[in-house]
């Protein structure tokens, strides 16, 4: 298969820090097919799934030397934006069509059994992400102005909604960019971007028993907002977003919490666009990415320092490896390796 590796070096330096310097390698391992990809998922260094348009989902065991292509049965004029893996013969996905279903496959692909459909109307799945093996969350847009989250407790077998979430604004959404929407953590916190006419970070406790929204200074408006959340501890995390149609449009794209998302702020020095996506490296150091260029911070999401103009819509990183993944448009999949210098 062709490769392209694009050697990306990045070097961040402000006052009162040590300057460091990571290297991103780019690798380009494109698919087989032409779809969409809004969602990817490394469950290590070689087994990635990611999903998109046309109902079709890509699995590779080799990190992306062979790929196997599938379309989920009844799904073909919809897309899966939303998708988590456990392994490689265990995945499930979400469609973004009215029905509001989710399918998984526990053979690799060969067969796919559907195991939700919302009882209501006008479902649109965005982001559907799990704390551990067996509980998980998957979130909606808004039905009739209250927000619409599911949740299981088997592995995503059987689904029902939570009841005492907060009603939305008027207008105000989730994005279904890179299926980063939802932060998850095994304590039971959870954080959900928003972004339309209200750019918030909806905070649920206790594995969802309560709820509440905290306001952020991200800019709305109908294509704007936050995109992505991801925590590096239940301490630490960032938001990322900004204006999906004017990916320069000047404002507030990035923010972060030091106190377990009580509070959240703008960082001193933003991504240079709209960022899509967003996820945790290890302690100190985000990478984030969006369909015109990617950028890390190093200090929490304080700081965040331009990289390239490579562009993707979702990443996601191999657990104890320094090794991202990246799917975007017309099938194209790169592996990133990261490295300090």
């Amino acid at each position: 298969m062709h490769k392209v590796v694009l050697i990306l070096g990045a070097c961040l330096a402000f006052s009162g820090c040590a300057e460091k310097n990571y290297t991103f390698e780019f690798v380009e391992i494109n698919t087989p097919g032409s779809s969409s990809f809004r969602a990817i998922c490394a469950t290590d260094e070689n087994t990635v799934w990611t999903s998109g348009s046309q109902g079709q989902v890509f699995l590779t065991e080799d990190g992306g030397q062979h790929w196997k292509q599938m379309t989920v049965p009844g799904c073909e004029d919809t897309e899966l934006r939303s998708l988590h893996a456990w392994d490689a013969s265990r995945a499930l996905v979400f469609d973004i069509s009215p029905l509001g279903r989710a399918f998984m496959t526990l053979d690799g692909g060969q067969s796919w059994e559907q195991v939700y459909q919302s009882p209501v109307e006008g479902a649109f799945f965005n982001s559907v992400k799990f704390a551990d093996g067996l509980q998980g969350l998957a979130i909606s847009d808004p039905i009739d102005d209250h927000i619409f989250v599911i949740s299981t407790k088997d592995g995503g077998l059987n689904w029902e909604r939570l009841a005492n979430l907060p009603l939305a604004v008027q207008g105000e959404i989730n994005f279904a960019a890179s299926n980063t929407c939802i932060e998850y953590l095994p304590g039971g916190e959870i954080f959900v971007a928003t972004g339309g006419s209200k750019s918030r970070i909806l905070n649920g406790h206790h594995h969802g028993e309560t709820w509440d929204f905290v306001e952020t200074p991200v800019m709305d408006g109908e294509s704007a907002g936050l995109f992505s959340v991801a925590f590096s501890n239940p301490t630490h995390g960032v938001a990322v977003g900004g204006d999906f149609s004017q990916p320069d449009r000047k404002g507030i794209r990035a923010i972060y919490t030091k106190d377990g998302g009580e509070s959240w702020q703008a960082a001193l020095a933003q991504p240079a666009e709209y960022r899509s996506c967003v996820v945790s490296l290890g302690k100190d150091l985000f990478f984030a990415i969006g369909k015109t260029g990617c950028d890390y911070s190093s200090d929490q999401g304080m700081h965040w320092n331009f990289i390239d103009f490579t562009g993707y819509y979702a990443a996601d990183a191999a657990e104890g490896e320094n090794i991202l993944y990246v799917a975007g448009a017309n099938g194209r999949v790169a592996k990133v390796k990261v490295r300090k210098n």
